[in-house]
């Protein structure tokens, strides 16, 4: 399946279908299902993914698709789907192969100049293996006046310890490498990043209803 990234592609991070644990985390979900008349959230969230995506609409999904049982959610999803590989889709993500309208992004693709250049910078600096990291996938690409990259974990934003740190150093040095202007990504959840240029499309902020593209960017800071 080609999958089209433009600006009229939906996007949306961490569904978290079938994670019970994400419940107490984010309270809000729960919340926001009952609101709407409903006890299951992964139910009330498929509902809201498919009142604004029509068979035929892309979406790119910023990562942490689901746990355990969650998959079966999966097949009652609107459009064509891509998924860019999250810290808790390890391991998982390899069911999708057999969902239909479901892709995988595993590696880092750059839809721009020079990128040779690029990687032969990154590679030169992390090493080869840093580069074969599953979870180090991005795409980065020039959409309207901005240089996205899109990715699960934010740029230039980092608790203490973080076990993720390698993989998110080389990360923030692609975006850099890339000189790209804005950063759309997931992870986060409820927590915004206090960079101006990350924009959060976790569920918890884009209301768990993907988003276009075009007007993620209408909303930018």
């Amino acid at each position: 399946m080609k999958f089209c990234l433009n600006m009229d592609t939906f996007v949306i991070s961490d569904t978290h279908f079938g994670h019970k644990a994400i419940l107490k985390k984010e309270p809000l979900r729960k919340t926001f299902a009952k609101e709407r008349g409903f006890k299951d959230f992964d139910l009330c969230s498929v509902m809201l993914w498919n009142s604004a995506v029509g068979k035929d609409d892309f979406v790119l999904h910023l990562g942490d698709l689901y746990f355990k049982e969650g998959w079966q959610h999966l097949p009652k999803l609107a459009g064509k789907k891509r998924l860019l590989v999250g810290n808790n889709d390890l391991k998982k993500y390899v069911r999708l192969k057999k969902i239909e309208d479901w892709s995988i992004c595993k590696k880092v693709k750059l839809k721009i100049e020079n990128k040779k250049k690029i990687f032969s910078k990154l590679e030169a600096k992390w090493g080869k293996s840093a580069l074969k990291d599953e979870l180090l996938n991005a795409v980065v690409i020039d959409l309207g006046a901005e240089r996205i990259m899109f990715s699960h974990f934010p740029v230039m934003d980092r608790k203490k310890n973080d076990r993720y740190a390698p993989t998110r150093d080389v990360l923030d040095d692609l975006y850099r490498l890339c000189d790209c202007s804005l950063n759309i990504h997931g992870h986060t959840h409820s927590r915004n990043t206090k960079n101006p240029f990350c924009l959060n499309m976790s569920g918890e902020n884009v209301g768990f209803v993907p988003i276009r593209i075009r007007d993620v960017l209408s909303i930018r800071p």
